[in-house]
């Protein structure tokens, strides 16, 4: 038998695993799906299995390793960190967005499970009416991110103020290994005896993975009661480390529920932008109205965003509380204690329409004027922000005659935790739209920005400065949520640690078959 007939037999084995509706091999959609924020793959796919099922799931599985060839698992594919970018040939990458119902919700018992590939916003239209929600309940991109995919890079950002990341939400998954066998860990029936304390559990082996220990079919989320009502506050700041030790102060304040900071690019951008934020304010609004919102909220088109031009430096925050006089003290608790720290009171529209509209189309994967963009991020312990800032503040002013040349410009976003902050600077560039954009940016953006020239003298200054970020972050002692295939990680454990990970990874999937070069070096 040739080649080119055992590879047709192989693709064969694993059509008749999912049907022919679940198998795609159009080189132009290879191509698309293998590339993330950052860039292409390093090598394409053979081929793209969509199961949808979990029996078809373990069959392509089990057939794509005994075929030989390595597996690995796309969510949404809002990766910048080659997470599912395929470094090496032979490998099928296994798109999970078929696998997408919202399998159940048992208020009783404060638990939802969801099979990997629903979005947060399905989950969260799912859940509207029932007054639960997970504690840390999605990324900012939970229209398009799947839930699979956010506990598979520990993901954060609503609700995260209080509650931390997408891991602390997580109960229990349904796995499947590198040869098809299915693993449950923690609880998928919390009426059963798997819902009792009955020794060491794994579940949170699986979460920040990045898929490197298994394909996660299903996921059991905790569930909490929804506040009985929110607050809002946005305060200005003159000075960029006056601002962190502010936020940084805030951290383990009862009912905080997101809270973040913008800088004056940020704030540019926010002005600039053609088409987004400025879009959502009377949807925001719309939305608030009509669900008994307050007058507050119908004044959020005209108010506008004007207020940014004369801010340096902005935190915005939500806060919840049982009923609305209790969040609107925590909220005077908390602007009487970001005051102390020299902020002054903006009016509260951006925390407020972010929250309103959770989950809406994403418009930030281009910068105002269709500019490319790249984060680099870093979780800092709280004492070590401001030093980490300082840090990155004198680099780009180092580098900033460049940039200037090159047309890049940086913000840096910060986002609170109860033990960390998240830091991630953002980079833009002009240059031509890439597969990537083509894929998920709207389509007026896309319409306007399709045309643009390359740029690969501003493309390259901006990986150098993304490898120059990530150093000085890690210099830091940062920790990073989407490792991927591009932040080091072996190498920053103790012998031990690395030893221990390496025999996990083993046992899990001795063929070393399940998304090689993720979780390395």
């Amino acid at each position: 038998m040739n080649r080119g007939s055992a590879d047709g037999a192989k693709l064969d084995r694993l059509r008749a695993a999912v049907g022919a509706a679940g198998i795609i091999a159009d080189p132009e959609m290879l191509a698309s799906l293998s590339h993330d924020i950052a860039g292409p793959a390093g090598a394409l796919p053979v081929c793209i299995v969509a199961p949808d099922s979990l029996a078809a799931l373990q069959r392509a599985v089990g057939a794509a390793t005994e075929s030989g060839f390595a597996i690995v698992p796309r969510g949404g594919g809002m990766s910048y960190t080659g997470g599912y970018a395929p470094s090496a040939d032979g490998c099928v990458l296994f798109d999970m967005t078929r696998l997408s119902a919202v399998a159940g919700i048992d208020i009783a018992n404060r638990h939802a499970v969801v099979e990997a590939g629903c979005t947060w916003s399905a989950l969260n239209d799912a859940l509207r009416g029932t007054g639960f929600r997970p504690p840390s309940f999605g990324p900012l991109s939970g229209g398009v991110s799947t839930v699979g995919g956010a506990v598979s890079h520990n993901a954060m950002f609503f609700g995260s103020g209080s509650a931390g990341s997408i891991a602390g939400s997580v109960l229990g998954l349904e796995v499947v290994l590198s040869d098809g066998r299915l693993l449950h860990t923690g609880v998928l029936r919390p009426d059963s005896v798997d819902a009792l304390a009955h020794g060491p559990d794994l579940t949170h082996l699986f979460v920040g993975d990045c898929g490197a220990f298994g394909v996660k079919a299903r996921v059991a989320l905790r569930l909490a009661p929804v506040a009985g009502a929110e607050a809002f506050l946005s305060m200005a700041f003159d000075d960029p480390l006056a601002m962190v030790d502010a936020q940084t102060a805030l951290a383990g304040r009862p009912g905080l529920g997101e809270c973040f900071t913008f800088d004056r690019q940020a704030h540019c951008n926010i002005l600039d932008r053609r088409i987004g934020f400025r879009e959502k304010l009377g949807a925001a609004a719309g939305v608030a109205r009509g669900t008994g919102g307050l007058a507050r909220a119908a004044r959020l088109p005209a108010e506008g965003l004007n207020f940014l031009e004369g801010a340096d430096y902005s935190l915005h925050l939500s806060v919840e509380g049982d009923e609305t006089r209790h969040a609107g003290a925590r909220a005077a608790a908390l602007r009487a204690a970001l005051a102390q720290h020299g902020g002054s009171e903006l009016p509260d529209t951006i925390p407020r329409v972010t929250r309103a509209r959770p989950f809406g189309p994403i418009t930030a994967l281009l910068g105002p004027r269709g500019e490319n963009w790249l984060p680099v991020h870093g979780a800092l312990g709280l004492a070590r922000a401001a030093g980490c800032m300082v840090a990155l503040r004198d680099r780009f002013q180092e580098r900033a005659g460049d940039m200037a040349d090159a047309g890049v410009t940086c913000t840096v976003l910060t986002v609170l935790a109860p033990g960390c902050v998240l830091m991630e600077p953002q980079f833009f560039w002009p240059d031509r739209l890439s597969p990537f954009h083509l894929a998920h940016a709207t389509s007026e953006q896309v319409k306007l920005h399709r045309e643009a020239p390359e740029n690969p003298r501003g493309r390259q200054l901006v990986f150098d400065l993304r490898d120059e970020t990530a150093e000085i972050l890690q210099a830091h002692g940062a920790a990073h949520m989407q490792i991927g295939r591009y932040y080091p990680f072996l190498s920053r454990l103790t012998p031990a640690q690395a030893d221990i990970h390496r025999r996990i990874r083993a046992a899990l999937d001795p063929d070393g078959r399940m998304n090689p070069g993720v979780l390395e070096d």
